[in-house]
């Protein structure tokens, strides 16, 4: 199903330059806890969050820990917290005490009913999510890749929004659903950005100053596209590498440049242009 770009990330791209700055951010550490009692799936969950696109052992300090509800809980080191509980059960006293203590110092937290594909009426569970005010919410089951791409990765990214690069790039099963995510971005803004300079192109005097800067904003949104998601794919951060080898995809945006625009000349109401010529 399609969904509505992000449009505070999508704006935000048209005013970033510094590809230092992406690359610090895409390279600050991240730590997620998974907590949990005996028997919801901890270590599954922890192996499904580490597998995926170009994974492989992580350096350093594991980006994922699994903790049980009776353990000390270092908030402070922890990014997100996904509380794990059993679906099959119906009350979670234990779940309920932790997550205060995490809601108290205002650490993310994701909610995730493991085991959903158990239960009879999944939906009754999802009906139970007031009873964590503050937190995402999902139902899942924790050895289905594809269930965790499709509920628990955007409740990730909803809780720490912002922060998409840092997680893709420690945690492998991030990286499509957060790649499809910053394509999704760059073409909207692409899109819209064509459309109103496009329009505005009518007027003789402004065609060719903003020609110029389709050129420029157009292809500088799609070499940072390129940029990150080479970096959520965990490649190497230096640009200066990694931008030379992405000169196809990036030379690529003269094309679409020239495809948006003249799309604008399907408005009769705009100059009467009914064909949609690729070169000029």
């Amino acid at each position: 199903m399609l969904k509505w770009p992000d449009l505070s990330s999508g704006f935000k791209m048209l005013r970033e330059v510094d590809l230092n700055a992406i690359r610090r951010q895409a390279e600050s550490p991240v730590h997620i806890a998974v907590v949990g009692d005996r028997g919801t799936g901890k270590t599954t969950l922890v192996r499904q969050l580490l597998s995926g696109p170009r994974a492989s052992e992580p350096a350093g300090i594991p980006p994922v820990s699994e903790h049980n509800l009776a353990d000390e809980i270092p908030v402070q080191a922890h990014s997100l917290v996904i509380l794990l509980l059993n679906a099959v059960d119906g009350e979670h006293p234990l779940e309920h005490d932790v997550f205060a203590g995490l809601k108290k110092n205002r650490i993310p937290v994701v909610i995730c009913y493991n085991k959903a594909d158990l239960v009879q009426n999944p939906q009754f569970v999802m009906n139970g999510a007031q009873q964590w005010p503050g937190a995402e919410v999902v139902a899942v089951a924790a050895y289905d890749g594809k269930s965790l791409q499709k509920l628990l990765v955007p409740a990730i990214m909803r809780a720490c929004p912002g922060r998409e690069l840092q997680f893709a790039r420690r945690l492998p099963l991030l990286r499509e659903p957060v790649c499809q995510k910053l394509i999704d971005d760059t073409c909207f803004i692409n899109s819209a950005y064509s459309l109103t300079t496009g329009l505005a192109e009518i007027n003789v005097f402004l065609d060719l100053p903003l020609n110029l800067a389709d050129i420029v904003i157009l292809t500088k949104n799609q070499a940072l596209m390129a940029y990150k998601i080479a970096l959520a794919m965990g490649l190497p951060s230096d640009w200066r590498e990694t931008i030379p080898k992405l000169a196809a995809v990036v030379g690529s945006a003269f094309l679409w440049r020239q495809v948006a625009r003249q799309l604008v000349g399907l408005i009769p109401a705009y100059g009467g242009r009914w064909h949609v010529s690729l070169w000029g």
